[in-house]
């Protein structure tokens, strides 16, 4: 992510700004020593956990393990992308802004050109709209009357219609300045024997705009039988299909509202947004992408997916579900009841028929579609739909949520709830309650051991212990290994969480680095550290007891005594 700036570049960017200053423009904050506290903006709390380093430059909620830098911080705040965030700081603190070095498959443009294409965009987005209450747009307007829009929601989404000549674009954005060349490299024109032309013609024009308001691309629908039916903007610089979600812009605004509702196409969005309906987003033109999941992530932490209720949205919505899945994103799949698509439904049955509508969880989803083919009236048909759910229900992890389809399944297919379990290869969700307590236990009160490489990190990173006294193979875990070799490396931490994608990891990341509370000065510091490391080695020691006793079952006793001299050896390494 930070690959494309220089590390020394960002750490002037962060240094420049002042992290408490950013976060008191959504947070009220108190200072109590280095540290300002205030209600995490993240998740709903009365009692503050959030808290602002003012030394590390870093924020965490002790509550829901958020954490990072600043830039961290706009980023997740503002739901921007990684160089949308630093350029806004970088403008904050008059930085300018370096060339960013040229990545995998990205087309070579200098950011002067890239800000021309937005600026192209927006025009054609302003000029479209304007053709559209004309004698060339009349056909355009007539069919988004048709689909039961009027002016206001047209200006509203601002939407447009393309000429049907051959030029009309061209000549528009000529005449305001812009070359030809640029236009072709934003797919506004596309050129042929020398020649160029408009790339949209005779269509019904979709701006597609992203959060921060800038237009990179459109989605044309065509008029009657003309193919194909929707046409996109091709791959240019600042615009690809694979990243970005159609009326992200209204997303942007809309604040804790819980959950994204996924649709397959320009006029479902629309048409839902007309009718009350928020968070609804729409791919590009193409399959769901993982890139695009990771999008939704980002601005709320569930997805319904609302495809079309015929055979194809079904199984794209068990496509989608799988890439959903692999993100660690929760989702649920509104079933559209006799094939209808989400447009007519909500102009049948309003706002208050979508919400009534039942939202599946995935697994429900999964059992739902597994009697697609099947004739369950017959025994062959119910065994063959009984083996379906029995392959779905093998990935459902949470005992609670296996006994719930666990009995669903009992109940529609009359086999035993012991023989179902068997065809799993699951045990009984009563014999694993326990065990699934105490993990949830120990994620809440960290071992020992994690207990001492987590105030080993924090003390690490706000100075209080030298990094000559720690080694990364102190660490057991593999996160806390590779932050503590951060750190001994003279890193800072800072850029270290900065570069962790993934939430969960950098939330670790950020736990350790805020072990609290840390000894008041280096000499306790020193003290506590030695303490930490006795217990890391004594679990070291015990570890490799213990894997002693597992494997001596069939040793000779000069075997046993072999080993033992190597445990003993290794004790007294670890002393020393």
């Amino acid at each position: 992510m930070s690959g494309r700036l220089s590390d020394a570049w960002l750490e002037e960017l962060r240094s420049r700004v002042s992290l408490e200053e950013v976060v008191s423009e959504y947070v009220p904050l108190k200072q109590k020593g280095r540290r300002f506290w205030g209600c995490c903006p993240f998740h709903n709390e009365k009692t503050p956990s959030f808290s602002v380093d003012s030394e590390s430059q870093l924020y965490y909620c002790f509550g829901c393990h958020k954490g990072g830098t600043v830039i961290n911080f706009v980023m997740d705040m503002e739901r921007m992308e990684f160089m949308d965030a630093v350029r806004q700081l970088a403008e904050r603190t008059h930085m300018e802004l370096p060339e960013r070095s040229q990545q995998p498959g990205e087309s070579r443009v200098s950011r002067d050109e890239r800000e021309r294409m937005y600026e192209a965009n927006r025009e054609a987005a302003r000029f479209f709209h304007k053709t559209l209450w004309t004698g060339e747009g009349a056909d355009a307007l007539n069919y988004l009357y048709k689909r039961g829009l009027n002016d206001s929601d047209i200006r509203r989404f601002g939407l447009g219609a393309s000429p049907k000549g051959w030029d009309g674009l061209l000549h528009h954005l000529e005449d305001a300045g812009y070359e030809p060349a640029l236009l072709e490299k934003a797919g506004l024109v596309v050129r042929k024997d020398k020649r160029f032309f408009d790339m949209f013609r005779g269509r019904v024009m979709f701006p597609i705009i992203n959060a921060q308001g800038r237009v990179l691309g459109f989605g044309g629908r065509a008029m009657g039988d003309a193919q194909p039916k929707y046409l996109n903007t091709a791959e240019t610089p600042v615009f690809n299909k694979r990243m970005g979600l159609y009326a992200l812009n209204f997303v942007q605004k809309e604040r804790s509202i819980g959950r994204l509702v996924l649709v397959e196409g320009y006029m479902d969005t629309v048409s839902l947004r007309k009718h009350g309906v928020q968070g609804v987003v729409a791919t590009l033109g193409t399959a769901l992408t993982e890139e695009q999941a990771r999008l939704m992530k980002r601005y709320a932490p569930q997805v319904w997916i609302s495809y079309d209720g015929d055979a194809a949205g079904q199984k794209a919505a068990l496509r989608a579900l799988d890439i959903f899945d692999a993100q660690n994103i929760p989702a649920r799949v509104i079933d559209y009841p006799g094939g209808m698509d989400p447009d007519d439904f909500i102009k049948a049955n309003g706002l208050a028929g979508f919400e009534a509508l039942e939202k599946l969880d995935s697994t429900s989803y999964r059992m739902l579609r597994a009697r697609d083919g099947l004739d369950t009236s017959t025994q062959d048909g119910m065994t063959q739909y009984a083996l379906r759910c029995c392959e779905i229900l093998k990935k459902v992890k949470s005992p609670i949520e296996m006994e719930n389809h666990l009995r669903r399944l009992v109940n529609e297919t009359g086999y035993d709830r012991e023989i179902l379990l068997r065809q799993i290869g699951a045990t009984l969700p009563a014999q694993s309650a326990a065990p699934a307590r105490r993990r949830r236990g120990n994620q809440s009160e960290p071992s020992g051991v994690e207990k001492a490489e987590q105030e080993l990190i924090s003390m690490l990173a706000a100075g209080l212990i030298p990094a000559a006294v720690l080694k990364p193979e102190d660490f057991t875990n593999d996160d806390h290994r590779t932050l503590a070799q951060w750190l001994i490396d003279g890193n800072p931490a800072g850029s270290y969480v900065e570069g962790i994608e993934d939430d969960a990891r950098r939330g670790r990341a950020m736990r350790a680095l805020n072990f609290s509370p840390l000894p008041a000065d280096r000499e306790k510091a020193l003290e506590v550290a030695q303490e930490d490391l006795r217990t890391l080695r004594d679990a070291r020691n015990a570890q490799r007891e213990n894997e002693y006793k597992q494997s001596v079952g069939g040793m000779t006793q000069e075997q046993k005594a072999e080993i033992l001299r190597r445990i003993d050896a290794a004790n007294r390494d670890s002393d020393s």
